[in-house]
C-alpha cells in the first residue's frame, strides 16, 4: 500500500476530522483504503472502523516494537494507508520522542502531512512549522494543510506558507459544524454515540473535494516495502466469548488477531441485549467509558 500520516502541533488539531474525510473521499474514489493510529488509542480506531467498514489498527512502537508495527502495516490489503498520529507530531513517552508519530513515521518511512490551524498568525505560523522541520532531522513533513480557514485566509497564507517553509499547501478545510466532534475526560466521544457520524463524515469529504488537492495529498504517498508475513490461521482449539458492544468497545484489532492464530475461534456477544453467554470455554470483557 501507498502510505500517508496525517499529523498537527498539538490534541485537538483537527487530527481525526481530517483523516476521516480524506478517508471517505479517497474510498470515493475507488480506492481501498486502510486506516491506522499511532499510539494506545481505542477511540480514533473507531471512527476509522465506521468510516471504513474495515478494522483500522494501533501502531504502537512502545508495546510492539519496529518490527511489530511493520507487521501490522504490512499484513493489511488495499491500496492506501492513512495512519493517524497522536498528540502533537514529535511528543513521545515521558516528554521524549519515544514512539512519537514522528518515530513511525520514520520507522515505516511514511511521509506526514501536517494540519495547522492558522488563528492570528501568519509569518509566524511560518516560523513555527519552520520549527518541526528542522527539530529532528529528517523531519518527514511533506506537506501542509490548514484546518478551520477562510477562502480569504488560505489565499493570503499559501504564498507565504510555501515561500517560507519550502512545503506545497495542499489545501483548507473551512469550518464545519458537522465537523464538531464532542470531547470527554479521555478524548473523544466514542463513534457509536454520534448518530449521524456517516453523514458528517461525508459532509468533511464533500468539503475536502471543494477545497483541497486531493491528487496532491495522494502524490506525497510513498509505496511500503513489502514483507511476507502472512501464516494460515490454524485449526481452532477452543472458543472465546467477546463482549463487544457500545459498553464494551475498547479492543484493539491486533489482540483478536493473535487469539485467532493462537488457535482460539472469537464468538462476539453483547451483554447489552443478549439474554444468555453464548458457549464458549472462556470470556473476554473488553473495556470501554463506564458511563456508558
Amino acid at each position: 500500500m501507498r502510505r500517508l500520516l496525517i499529523t498537527a502541533m498539538s490534541s485537538g488539531g483537527g487530527k481525526t476530522v481530517l483523516t476521516c474525510g480524506l478517508m471517505r473521499a479517497y474510498a470515493r474514489r475507488g480506492l481501498r483504503v486502510s486506516g491506522f493510529k499511532c499510539g494506545p488509542d481505542y477511540i480514533d480506531p473507531m471512527f476509522h472502523t465506521r468510516v471504513l467498514g474495515v478494522p483500522s489498527r494501533n501502531l504502537d512502537l512502545f508495546l510492539q516494537g519496529e518490527d511489530g508495527i511493520r507487521r501490522t502495516l504490512t499484513r493489511q490489503e488495499g491500496d492506501l494507508a492513512i495512519l493517524e498520529g497522536a498528540m502533537g507530531y514529535y511528543d513521545g513517552v515521558g516528554g521524549t520522542d519515544e514512539a512519537s508519530a514522528w518515530q513511525v513515521s520514520c520507522v515505516t518511512d511514511t511521509p506526514a502531512l501536517l494540519a495547522v490551524r492558522p488563528g492570528g498568525q501568519s509569518l509566524t505560523l511560518a516560523a513555527q512549522i519552520r520549527g518541526l522541520l528542522e527539530f529532528r532531522r529528517p523531519s518527514r513533513i511533506a506537506g501542509l494543510f490548514l484546518m478551520d480557514c477562510t477562502p480569504s485566509l488560505y489565499s493570503h497564507l499559501r504564498p507565504i506558507l510555501e515561500r517560507e517553509t519550502g512545503l506545497p499547501v495542499l489545501g483548507y478545510l473551512p469550518h464545519l459544524k458537522e465537523a464538531e466532534l464532542q470531547s470527554r475526560h479521555l478524548g473523544l466521544v466514542t463513534a457509536s454515540e454520534i448518530e449521524d457520524l456517516s453523514a458528517r463524515i461525508d459532509a468533511v469529504a464533500d468539503a475536502l473535494e471543494r477545497y483541497a488537492d486531493l491528487d496532491g495529498i495522494l502524490s506525497l504517498t510513498e509505496d511500503s516495502v513489502d514483507i511476507t508475513l502472512e501464516s494460515e490461521l490454524p485449526e481452532p482449539r477452543c472458543r472465546i466469548a467477546v463482549a463487544r458492544d457500545e459498553a464494551f468497545s475498547f479492543y484493539y484489532a491486533d489482540n483478536l488477531d493473535a487469539l485467532r492464530e493462537a488457535g482460539a475461534e472469537l464468538v462476539f456477544f453483547s451483554p447489552l441485549r443478549d439474554r444468555e453467554l453464548p458457549e464458549a470455554d472462556g470470556l473476554y470483557l473488553g473495556g470501554g467509558y463506564p458511563e456508558l
